[in-house]
């Protein structure tokens, strides 16, 4: 009897023949001309459901670079089937991984990256510092700016500086009570806004007062220093003698010239002709104790202005120039002359003086 048909057919093994996975290795090398072949005359196959699986547990572990001497991943696990060993086919993805050109430029490219972010982090952190410490001295800037301004105000618009006393410095022959009185109207005035037109409005009731300076000390105190007016010569009027200082102002009268003040006639009497200023300025700018021993003064102009001295020595002084060093020969010609009867002395020539 004749088989049936259907095993006249090529017996072929009725389980579905596995998927088999080329790694890139592979592809990379181009396929081979046929597989190898297992112990049971079938290619060797690959479960996909294992390759997920182990890719699952070990997704992003380090890969080691190299192989064993084996040629298979170091550490890998090595499963057994019947008598022969093979390499797992996690070991065999690795290796592939690990062989793969492309994947070693990707690795490569994730540490470059790492490192760039290291360094910006390090570069942050710097520039972060330094922007604290330029942020620190625009507010300590600031703050003094502020503090300033803030004492500025307190200063001008607050009674904290106002003034609570008054210091008069440097009257002799003024009275510093009455000075006092004249500024007391600056009594809770701040001391910022104590003017100087105002402090010269309360001081010109005074004639011997020639110049001042004034002096703001916070907290509380104005002081005024003045220098007062010297009388230098005295010219008689009406009886009585009236004390003029160099410039011309009316000091005072007498009714006889002061010690220090030597009278004067004739053409001094006009306050404004020239023989008066280079008499004046003469015997201001001449040291106070020699000024002492002049009795009288006389000029017609300003280039023969004469001293009389209390010893009655007749003194030729010439113009107003270089009265300082004039003064000096005087004194060392009436020193050394001693008890010696001189009745005229020219140092008009402070160079070559002459004496009789």
């Amino acid at each position: 009897m004749r088989r049936p048909s259907g095993f006249d057919r090529e017996r072929r093994d009725p389980r579905p023949e596995p998927e088999r996975v080329v790694t890139r290795a592979e592809s990379a090398a181009g396929a081979p001309d046929a597989p190898p072949e297992s112990e049971d005359g079938l290619a060797p196959t690959i479960d996909l459901s294992e390759v997920r699986e182990s890719r699952e547990q070990d997704d992003g572990d380090a890969i080691p670079p190299h192989g064993d001497a084996a040629g298979s991943a170091p550490g890998a696990a090595v499963e057994t089937r019947g008598t022969g060993t093979r390499p797992s086919p996690l070991a065999r993805l690795r290796a592939a991984r690990d062989a793969d050109p492309v994947r070693a430029a990707e690795r490569r490219v994730r540490d470059a990256g790492r490192q760039r972010k290291a360094r910006q982090r390090s570069e942050r952190r710097r520039f972060v510092a330094h922007s604290r410490a330029r942020r620190r001295n625009w507010l300590i800037a600031a703050g003094a700016v502020v503090a300033l301004a803030l004492f500025v105000v307190a200063g001008v618009f607050t009674p904290l500086m106002a003034v609570r006393e008054v210091r008069v410095v440097g009257a002799v022959s003024v009275n510093a009570a009455e000075v006092e009185a004249a500024l007391a109207r600056f009594d809770g005035v701040p001391l910022a806004l104590v003017g100087d037109g105002e402090v010269h409005r309360a001081l010109e009731p005074f004639p011997l007062i020639q110049r001042y300076a004034i002096e703001r000390v916070p907290p509380h105190t104005l002081t005024v220093r003045i220098e007062e007016r010297v009388p230098v010569i005295s010219l008689e009027r009406d009886g009585a003698y009236h004390l003029y200082d160099a410039a011309g102002v009316l000091l005072g009268t007498a009714e006889a010239p002061p010690p220090g003040v030597p009278s004067g006639g004739g053409a001094l009497t006009d306050l404004s002709s020239e023989a008066f200023r280079a008499a004046s300025r003469v015997l201001r700018d001449m040291p106070a104790e020699l000024r002492m021993q002049v009795a009288t003064v006389s000029a017609s102009s300003g280039q023969n202005v004469t001293l009389v001295l209390t010893s009655g020595v007749e003194v030729v002084w010439g113009d107003s120039e270089q009265t300082r060093r004039k003064a000096v020969v005087l004194s060392a010609i009436l020193a050394s002359l001693g008890d010696r009867p001189v009745q005229h002395v020219d140092v008009s020539s402070s160079e070559a003086p002459v004496f009789r």
